[in-house]
């Protein structure tokens, strides 16, 4: 498939997190296939491309960031692990569902290879769950000469109750009867629960399991790679993009500026400088079906 450079599995603020992922996306554009794992320091919301900042409550002790791909708010933090493939447009994907179908696959089979049961991939909803609940989620952004597609898994449950007091929480009406995100958030697998005898002595287990999921999608994408380091030159130009865009009011208030059509091709279900929408609901519940919100949000008897 591809010769991978891989950049391992490190931890950066937001802002630095988010520029690395179009720092990427460029690097494969020159022939370049990478394959990166990356968590964060402190809770995130991490708003989709095209989404506006009214579903913020409070900013009072976490960061807020825009991310380069589709969809809607998601917190992150020390709770997750985010993975991440740039490939160049040579071919090897027709279009960007394969793209998303090959990857999701593959971080399912890893998922079921270290014990996790009942992993099955819905990509019309871009999640991948266990026991009808979601266990990761990805988004992906189809370039004109490379794509990339990212996502994350929850090491550690969510703090639902922290969540909803940062952002809004939707609710849903299915066959009469309302239910919502908050519920849904609260019933969220995680590897540490899951998988509970992995790590169980390790002094940092978070940190461990984080190192042991990635090291299990490496394993099912490639045998043969090429380790990289996020050297001071990466770091720099990095932090120039984060001068120029991604630390800036008006990337994360106005999503300026945006993407052009000379650089993407296809953002799935955005505009590259369309209006930025409201009232969306929270990112990993957002194409879900019905059917399948309604049993996330009921807990087991």
């Amino acid at each position: 498939m591809f010769h991978y450079e891989y950049w391992g599995n490190g931890r950066f603020p937001a802002h630095h997190n988010i520029a690395l992922e179009e720092l990427f996306l460029k690097r494969a554009a020159d022939g370049k296939a990478i394959i990166r794992f990356y968590s964060f320091p402190k809770d995130t919301v991490v708003l989709g491309y095209a989404q506006a900042t009214d579903p913020v409550k409070s900013p009072d002790g976490i960061d807020v960031t825009r991310r380069i791909t589709g969809g809607s708010h998601i917190q992150t933090g020390k709770n997750i692990i985010a993975y991440s493939f740039a490939v160049p447009r040579d071919g090897t994907f027709r279009n960007y569902e394969d793209m998303r179908a090959y990857y999701a696959q593959h971080v399912a089979d890893a998922l079921t290879g270290l014990g996790v049961d009942g992993v099955q991939v819905d990509n019309k909803a871009s999640v991948i769950t266990t026991d009808d609940k979601i266990i990761a989620a990805h988004a992906l952004i189809w370039g004109v000469e490379s794509a990339l597609l990212h996502g994350l898994i929850f090491i550690d449950h969510y703090d639902a109750d922290a969540v909803a007091k940062r952002v809004h929480l939707g609710r849903r009406k299915v066959g009469g009867e309302i239910y919502s995100e908050y519920a849904a958030l609260k019933n969220l697998p995680a590897i540490s629960t899951l998988l509970d005898r992995l790590a169980i002595n390790s002094h940092n287990r978070t940190a461990s399991l984080r190192n042991i999921v990635a090291e299990a999608i490496l394993a099912k994408l490639t045998s043969t790679h090429e380790r990289k380091e996020i050297s001071p030159k990466t770091v720099n130009e990095s932090f120039e993009l984060m001068k120029k865009k991604f630390s800036r009011g008006s990337w994360i208030d106005s999503r300026r500026p945006p993407f052009t059509e000379q650089e993407i091709d296809e953002i799935p279900f955005e505009e590259l400088d369309g209006k930025l929408l409201k009232k969306l609901g929270y990112c990993l519940f957002l194409q879900v079906r019905d059917k399948d919100f309604k049993k996330m949000c009921m807990s087991e008897v």
